[in-house]
């Protein structure tokens, strides 16, 4: 019967501690422009309400979030072979290299480098394409992009790396 109480106690306790450092956490300054569903923290870190995360994301995350979605589509229709229905290229992803990352020490020198070559190869993929260039020519480019894409997660943020190889188009 102590025992059983002793462990109540305990477990009051930890309860009590785990709400102190909620609140004390929720003190922090923060704002939420509702219409952009933006959060600002303290650190001036912008975190958005996506709804494909439990939690807020970096801008960086949900502009990764968009490229798999957009990856994907083009997948689908290159696979296909049926490259005059590839979604418009989308200018908004050049902003990977001002977007903000989760983390700060994620956006080095070799992150620049290796998201202007990214974007380089993204670019080939339409390049092909608007060149009605092979379907194989086409799958290669294409897989090229994902590799680069691949080869920077592999450095900065391994994550995601199951979920952008299956990108590739076998």
């Amino acid at each position: 019967m102590k025992q059983i109480i002793f462990m109540n106690k305990i477990v009051l306790l930890l309860l009590a501690l785990c709400c102190f450092s909620c609140l004390s956490k929720k003190n922090k300054e923060t704002t939420v422009d509702k219409e952009k569903g933006v959060i600002k923290t303290e650190k001036s870190k912008n975190l958005i309400n996506d709804p494909r995360s439990p939690n807020p994301s970096s801008e960086l995350a949900v502009l990764m979030r968009d490229m798999w979605e957009y990856s994907d589509t083009l997948k689908t229709a290159i696979s296909n072979g049926n490259t005059d229905s590839l979604p418009k290229y989308v200018h908004h992803f050049e902003h990977i290299l001002q977007a903000e990352p989760t983390d700060e020490h994620t956006k080095s020198p070799s992150f620049d480098a290796m998201a202007k070559i990214m974007l380089q190869k993204l670019e080939n993929v339409y390049q092909n394409a608007n060149a009605k260039e092979k379907q194989s020519v086409q799958v290669e480019g294409f897989n090229l992009f994902v590799k680069s894409c691949l080869q920077c997660h592999e450095q900065q943020c391994p994550g995601p790396i199951s979920k952008i190889s299956k990108l590739e188009i076998k």
